[in-house]
């Protein structure tokens, strides 16, 4: 009998584990399966772990939880295995379109997650053998024509094929967080953290009465991190309108916080639409995406030479101004045709720092960037075109994403695209509207400090950090949190399993900023030609064989369906 190793059991090892289980129910061959993860709740992994702070938000609303399909009964000879419900039954969803949109907690789905694996049940099944180790894996090295799966504990599995489902992974720590981490072992009282999460390492902050926290990013989980900080014993949130979620911040008199956030460029995240019918407004039609699903892969899926991404834009470009001239979109007012709105799109593509009376004016200051983008978010103002783009691409994501997923295009070209996506998630992968209004309801409240989002200077001294903004004005923290997410830059990763396949030539990345290269079935492409290694990857390290990996819809998709499909096929 065959073993598998599944290394990673959170949603994406979950699913695959389902799926496995599935095929096998079909071709009624027998398998071993050894499945490795670290973490308490198997099926949720780090992300999406029960434990954890309720101000962790998931970034989907729980309306687009409605695609996150449940488990269908498996049949396996003279074992059954039970459905499990999808997510929206099982929490009992029922929402009027017109009511604002719910963004459940990280912990909710976790738990959802667990419950899922729970249910499983695969020790009953006769021609499965299933084990669990909670420990991590450190290496995979190949000897004897098997696979050898060390953990740190120092275990060894003997195994015939391997499965990697590892999410995030940390990369080795830039100049300046290296300087910070130093900067911060000199005194007692300096605080440096590497990561946002665990939430909970920054509790002890709440005892001090007066403290100013430095937060290195300024995007989703900067936000979470700020609302951690802000509650409980700073003050509270309280909700003053309930359409808009308009949001007020009552400090504690007896504490004061203040949190200082900054970035590169200083630019806020724009909000999703506040409910369905604000968001359909934004979406093209099924055959509009079918169509573009057409016009990419007749490009990418045949055609190395493309030098440009043009074959990807103009089509949403077109697609954006036939929404963005929709009567029933309220716009800024211009006096337009379709297709200069359209050309005007292709520019904003090659150049997001375009001025044009249709785009939101970047001078603006950031608390009225965000109010602007609330208001449009809530279609309580004109809609500007770069709002109404991020939404339009939001909508896009899932064809392109799949289109463009392992695709004949050079690489460098799959650099450029994956960059033009990372850039709209901006606004294509914003936050709640609730999670804007808090942040103004903070700066209202003189907690949230943005004078010095833009790109400060900043300096060393001895009771901590000097950030000095523009104007030469100053503030000094006593502790850095970087919330900054590190990419899967596959040459940067720092985790021993990573640097170990590399070192032995069993991976390789499909180009030097992106991740490892594997073929539609996740099956790594390794460079090592003395020996065949039977190791695929399906997830965030594969980024750049495949666009879009890290939704959580995604884990419950195609591809970990095609690799269970392509898998069990060839299985003696």
């Amino acid at each position: 009998m065959n073993t598998l190793a599944i290394i990673g059991l959170g949603p994406r090892g979950l699913y695959a584990l389902e799926k496995l289980i599935q095929q096998l129910s079909v071709s009624e061959k027998k398998l071993h399966i050894i499945s490795f993860e670290p973490e308490d709740d198997p099926g949720a992994g780090q992300v999406w772990r029960k434990q954890q702070s309720e101000s962790n938000w998931a970034n989907i609303t729980v309306r687009a939880l409605q695609d996150f399909q449940g488990r269908p009964e498996i049949a396996f000879k003279n074992n059954l295995i039970e459905p499990f419900p999808a997510f929206t039954d099982w929490i009992n969803y029922n929402q009027n379109d017109s009511d604002p949109d719910i963004f459940p907690t990280r912990s909710k789905i976790g738990t959802y997650l667990n419950e899922r694996y729970n249910s499983l049940k695969i020790q009953k099944l006769n021609d499965i053998t299933f084990k669990l180790i909670k420990e991590k894996v450190t290496k995979v090295t190949y000897v004897n024509t098997k696979l050898h799966v060390i953990t740190d504990n120092g275990n060894c599995s003997e195994v015939d094929d391997v499965l990697i489902t590892i999410g995030h992974q940390s990369t080795k720590l830039s100049s300046q967080l290296k300087s910070w981490k130093q900067h911060a072992s000199l005194k007692k009282d300096l605080h440096a953290f590497e990561n946002s999460y665990p939430i909970s390492q920054f509790n002890f902050l709440k005892r001090e009465n007066d403290v100013t926290i430095g937060i290195r990013g300024f995007g989703l989980a900067m936000v979470d991190v700020m609302r951690a900080l802000a509650t409980e014993v700073f003050g509270k949130f309280e909700i003053t309108n309930s359409d808009t979620l308009k949001t007020i911040y009552i400090n504690n008199p007896d504490k004061k916080i203040t949190i200082v956030p900054f970035s590169l460029d200083g630019m806020p995240l724009a909000p999703k639409p506040l409910n369905s019918v604000i968001d359909q407004l934004f979406q093209p039609s099924d055959k509009v995406l079918e169509s573009l699903k057409i016009q990419i892969e007749t490009v990418a899926k045949v055609n190395s030479d493309v030098s440009d991404f043009g074959f990807l834009t103009e089509p949403i470009a077109e697609i954006s101004a036939k929404i963005f001239t929709n009567t029933k979109l309220k716009t800024k007012s211009h006096a337009l045709n379709k297709e200069q709105i359209k050309n005007l799109v292709i520019t904003w593509f090659n150049n997001e720092n375009i001025e044009h009376e249709l785009i939101l004016d970047k001078k603006n200051s950031t608390y009225n960037l965000i109010k602007a983008f609330i208001e449009m978010a809530s279609n309580r103002c004109a809609i500007s075109l770069d709002y109404c783009i991020g939404q339009v691409w939001r909508h896009c994501q899932p064809t392109i994403y799949k289109s463009l997923s392992h695709s004949k295009l050079n690489n460098d070209l799959i650099k450029k695209i994956i960059d033009l996506d990372d850039r709209i998630k901006r606004y294509s992968y914003g936050p709640p509207i609730q999670s804007m209004q808090q942040m103004l309801a903070l700066v209202d409240a003189k907690v949230l400090n943005l004078d010095f989002v833009k790109n400060p200077k900043i300096e060393l001294c001895d009771e901590g950090w000097q950030l000095i903004n523009s104007k030469d004005d100053s503030i000094t923290t006593k502790s850095m949190i970087n919330s900054v997410l590190d990419a899967p830059e596959l040459l940067e990763i720092d985790t021993p399993l990573i640097k170990n396949l590399l070192h032995d030539d069993l991976i390789q990345p499909i180009h030097s900023e992106l991740g490892i290269e594997t073929d539609t079935y996740g099956i790594v492409q390794n460079s090592n030609e003395t020996h065949p290694v039977s190791i695929a990857l399906l997830g965030r390290l594969s980024k750049g064989s495949v666009i879009g990996v890290d939704a959580i819809l995604e884990c419950f998709g195609k591809r970990v369906e095609d690799w269970a499909i392509n898998y069990v096929r060839n299985l003696n």
